[in-house]
């Protein structure tokens, strides 16, 4: 199909944000210098079908998936949900826990980010603890996508509920509805409608 004049320049332009807000990893990003604290938000894009198809619906969009930070062990770790990772021996996607160098792998992240609430608002510690105890809880992933369902979850669902368990809705009510999908038309909340909240800061991205 040709598209007209209107619709090619849109699709290029949109092409050129998404590509543009996002400067891909190369040798000399370590995320080892990333001082991490609790109930940091960290996004990646990533590759495939699963990331193409979040960026796709999330129009303004840059990352397509998102974690949070916690300390165990004193050691700072990533706790998230995300179909397709299961380990050796599972036969469901549930929620897990990885070091955040694993998070942003090459193979898992074209790039990424690093988001902060605000001091002004002590909310992270406790999000942070939240997710600790649904890990605990081994959650499984949400196939259908039920944001008023917290018994499943995914990646977006699962930082907002914990922080909104902490005291704070960290999307500030912002939800995305999606009409033009069959199987997927609701309403959902994107990473975009987490890293857009002014009240938080940018710490890292690559």
């Amino acid at each position: 199909m040709i598209l007209g004049n209107k619709a090619a320049l849109t699709v290029i332009i949109s092409f050129l944000i998404i590509l543009g807000s996002c400067s891909y990893r190369n040798e000399n990003n370590y995320i080892e210098e990333v001082k991490f604290a609790e109930g940091d938000l960290v996004f990646r894009k990533g590759f495939g079908a699963k990331s193409g198809a979040v960026l796709h619906a999330d129009a303004s969009g840059i990352y397509s998936h998102v974690g949070i930070v916690v300390r165990q062990d004193s050691v700072f770790k990533v706790v998230h949900i995300t179909p397709g990772e299961r380990a050796q021996g599972e036969t469901e996607d549930r929620i897990k826990i990885e070091s955040p160098e694993e998070f942003f792998s090459n193979a898992k992240a074209k790039c990424g980010a690093v988001y902060r609430l605000e001091e002004i608002l002590p909310y992270a510690e406790n999000a942070a603890k939240q997710a600790l105890r649904l890990l605990q809880k081994d959650v499984l992933f949400d196939h259908d996508y039920q944001l008023d369902d917290s018994t499943k979850m995914y990646c977006t669902e699962l930082v907002w509920y914990v922080y909104q368990l902490a005291g704070t809705d960290i999307s500030d009510g912002k939800r995305s509805e999606l009409n033009n999908f069959p199987i997927y038309s609701g309403t959902y909340i994107f990473p975009s409608d987490i890293y857009t909240n002014k009240y938080f800061q940018l710490i890292y991205q690559f």
